[in-house]
């Protein structure tokens, strides 16, 4: 995996405080220091580590949201299967170095 035990430990420090602008710029800080990192890494630590942040894909960037209802509500708005968000956030770490905070 390209991600780091150090930006694994970051991340999983912001999901703790389940502060969703901590979060995003952990996840944002990791994309922009390390080029082989993709956001479905990102989803993976977390999930690994029964973390509650999400990350979902979005037309603008990704998202992070923090528990499973929040998860289902933005995969719904972004029109997002699980599947297919998986699929988005592994495919496009290109154009999803935009975020977007849902307050």
């Amino acid at each position: 995996m390209a991600l780091t035990a150090d930006q694994r430990h970051a991340l999983l420090l912001a999901d703790r405080t389940c502060d969703v602008r901590q979060i995003t710029s952990a996840v944002a800080l990791v994309l922009a220091s390390n080029p082989e990192a993709d956001l479905l890494e990102i989803e993976t630590a977390f999930r690994d580590a029964a973390a509650m942040t999400y990350v979902v894909a979005t037309n603008q960037g990704f998202e992070v949201v923090i528990g499973k209802s929040a998860w289902h509500s933005a995969l719904a708005e972004a029109g997002l299967s699980a599947g297919e968000n998986s699929a988005a956030l592994l495919i496009g770490r290109a154009g999803l170095q935009r975020y977007c905070i849902r307050t």
